[in-house]
């Protein structure tokens, strides 16, 4: 291999190296909101009402905020992806995950126990509810809070110590416009280790690194035009 291809393969490199770089995160804030629509005896004591009945009344009411990374937002045609959300350096659980039904209210966040989940779900690149199962207590009965995509349910345990005596059920409001209020968050920097620890991180751009790679090819076969 002469000295020109090992300039350009490692240029190429250069250019791979540089664009793995400028994937990194960018955390977003946002809102979502649902309702309630199916309640049964067991949901009534939960504080919970169906949302078409109640006139906008605490009772019938499902909303929340997330924080997540916009940059792993999967393109369209994707089909259906979920991503978990992660611990944010400067975020509190509540900011990263909260979720409140009711008017008792019933409220869950990012971190609390007996939790699977949550991440958020994308149908071909759009928002598309939410993935999260939430096992609970209240007034000695069990229950399970269960979300998949635009749908939730409550269930509580029958005589067989299962999860399927209904509670309530509802949806969230999904697509475009299913994320609401979103904000970049800027997260607290981390001190980098060294002599360099108040200095921030310095990466190339692309732009620079082509016109540095432009260069050495440049100079390479003017090298061996002279030789």
């Amino acid at each position: 291999m002469n000295k020109l291809s090992r300039l350009t393969s490692i240029f190429g490199l250069a250019l791979v190296a540089a664009s793995s770089a400028h994937a990194l995160p960018i955390y977003t804030t946002a809102d979502f909101s649902g309702g309630v629509t199916n309640v049964t005896k067991f949901g009534s004591d939960l504080g919970l009402q169906r949302t078409n009945t109640c006139s906008g009344c605490p009772e019938g009411f499902i909303g929340g905020h997330l924080l997540f990374d916009t940059a792993l937002t999967p393109g369209a045609g994707s089909g259906v992806v979920t991503v978990p959300l992660t611990s944010v350096a400067g975020a509190s659980n509540t900011l990263i995950f909260d979720i409140i039904l009711g008017g008792n209210p019933l409220e869950f966040h990012f971190g609390d126990a007996n939790t699977q989940g949550p991440a958020i779900q994308f149908k071909n690149g759009v928002f598309n509810g939410l993935d999260f199962v939430q096992d609970f207590s209240l007034n000695g009965k069990s229950f399970e809070f269960s979300m998949w995509g635009k749908n939730w349910d409550i269930k509580t345990l029958n005589s067989n110590g299962v999860y399927s005596q209904l509670a309530a059920s509802g949806h969230l409001n999904i697509g475009d416009t299913g994320l609401t209020n979103q904000q970049v968050f800027n997260q607290v920097s981390e001190p980098i280790p060294g002599p360099s620890a108040d200095l921030p991180a310095s990466v190339p751009e692309p732009a620079t690194l082509t016109l540095v790679g432009l260069g050495l090819l440049g100079f390479a076969a003017t090298r061996r035009r002279r030789q």
